[in-house]
C-alpha cells in the first residue's frame, strides 16, 4: 500500500454560507423547520415593519434552499432599513448560492461602504475571489480583514488557504498556527495542519489530528486520518482499534473496512478477517476497485483461485486495463497452465 498522503483539505467556506449577524437576538435562534417558518410568518403579519423578522425568515429559507422567498424577504427588509450593512451580507449569501457572483460581490462592497470596520464582508469577498481562482485579489481582502482585526482567527485561516493555493506552504503554516492560537476550537485548522505535516512525513501530524479529534469528538474524517497515520507508521493494532471505533460510529465508511482488510491481509496474514473486511467494503461500494481487487488477493492467498480470478475480472470491468488486475490474471493463467502440464 502506498504511503498515506492526504490531499490538503478543501476550503470550508465558513463565512459565505453562514448566517449574517443581523441584530442577533432571540429571533435569530430559530431552526430551519416548518414550525419556525410558521411562527415567523405570523409575527410578520402582526408586525410587517420589522426588518429583523424578514431577515430571520430569509435565513431560514436560505438554510432550506428556498432561495426565491429568501430573496423576497431580504428585499422587504431593505425597504424598511435600506442602509443596514448586515442585510447586504445576507443578500450576498443568497446571490452566491444562486450563482450570481457579480451581484454577491456588489452586495458585499455595499456592506463595506456602510460598515467599513466589519471584517465579515471582507472575508466573504476573499473567499469568493479564491473560488474564482483569483488568489491575488483574494489575498488583498484577507490582508485588509487582518489589518482591521488582528485577533480574528478566521481571517488568518482564510489567508492560509489562499497561500496554499499560491503554493506558499511555509507561510500557510504560519497563518494556520496563528489561527489555531487565536481559536483553539478550530477543527479545520488542525485538520489542515495535520494534512500538511503528514504530506511531509512529519510525525507532528499525529498531534494535529488528535487535536482535531479532541475539538470535534468522534469526527469521522479525523478518526480516519488518525487511523491512517497509525497504519502508515506501522502501529497496526492502534490502527485497527481506530478503524474499529470508526465503523462502530459510521458503519457505512467503506474505507475503514478496506484499511482494516489491508492490514489483516498484508501485515497480519489473517485471511479470514481480511476477506470479511473487503467483502463489507465491496458491499458498501461495488465500484470500489481497490477493495474488489484485494478481495481477489485474499482469496488467492487462501487457495481459492477461481474466486480470486472472478474478483480480478470484476476489477477490470470497473477499471479497464487496471495494471494490478492484469498482472494477477496473467499470473493465475500461468499457474493454471503449469498445473495442467
Amino acid at each position: 500500500m502506498s504511503k498515506f498522503r492526504p490531499v490538503i483539505l478543501l476550503l470550508v467556506v465558513a463565512t459565505i454560507f453562514s448566517c449574517s449577524n443581523f441584530n442577533q437576538n432571540s429571533h435569530s435562534s430559530y431552526s430551519a423547520d416548518a414550525d419556525s417558518l410558521t411562527i415567523l410568518s405570523i409575527m410578520i403579519t402582526e408586525d410587517s415593519l420589522n426588518a429583523e423578522l424578514f431577515a430571520s425568515r430569509a435565513r431560514l429559507y436560505l438554510e432550506k434552499g428556498n432561495l426565491d422567498p429568501a430573496l423576497r424577504d431580504i428585499q422587504s427588509a431593505l425597504k424598511i432599513t435600506p442602509q443596514n450593512p448586515e442585510l447586504f451580507i445576507l443578500l450576498s449569501d443568497v446571490y452566491f448560492v444562486l450563482g450570481q457572483t457579480d451581484n454577491a460581490i456588489a452586495s458585499l462592497k455595499k456592506s463595506i461602504r456602510l460598515s467599513p470596520d466589519n471584517v465579515v464582508p471582507l472575508l466573504k469577498l476573499s473567499e469568493i475571489y479564491l473560488l474564482l481562482e483569483d488568489p491575488n485579489t483574494s489575498l488583498r481582502y484577507a490582508d485588509e480583514a487582518i489589518a482591521k482585526d488582528r485577533r480574528n482567527a478566521e481571517s488568518y485561516y482564510v489567508k492560509a488557504m489562499i497561500l496554499m493555493e499560491k503554493r506558499d506552504t511555509n507561510q500557510a503554516i504560519t497563518n494556520f498556527r496563528i489561527s489555531s492560537n487565536l481559536d483553539t476550537s478550530n477543527y479545520m485548522t488542525y485538520m489542515q495542519l495535520g494534512a500538511i505535516y503528514n504530506s511531509r512525513d512529519d510525525t507532528v501530524s499525529k498531534l494535529y489530528f488528535e487535536r482535531a479529534l479532541k475539538t470535534k469528538q468522534d469526527d469521522e474524517r479525523a478518526m480516519y486520518y488518525l487511523g491512517m497515520y497509525f497504519q502508515e507508521h506501522n502501529q497496526y493494532t492502534r490502527a485497527i482499534n481506530m478503524f474499529s471505533k470508526l465503523i462502530e460510529l459510521y458503519p457505512d465508511n467503506k474505507r475503514a473496512y478496506y484499511n482494516m482488510g489491508y492490514i489483516y491481509l498484508v501485515e497480519f496474514e489473517d485471511f479470514e478477517n481480511a476477506q470479511a473486511m473487503f467483502e463489507k467494503s465491496v458491499a458498501l461500494s461495488p465500484g470500489f476497485v481497490e477493495a474488489v481487487y484485494n478481495l481477489g488477493r485474499t482469496k488467492e492467498a487462501k487457495g481459492d483461485y477461481e474466486g480470486a480470478y472472478e474478483q480480478y475480472r470484476k476489477s477490470l470491468e470497473i477499471l479497464p486495463n487496471y495494471p494490478l488486475a492484469v498482472q494477477s490474471l496473467n499470473r493465475l493463467d500461468d499457474m493454471l497452465i503449469r498445473h495442467k502440464k
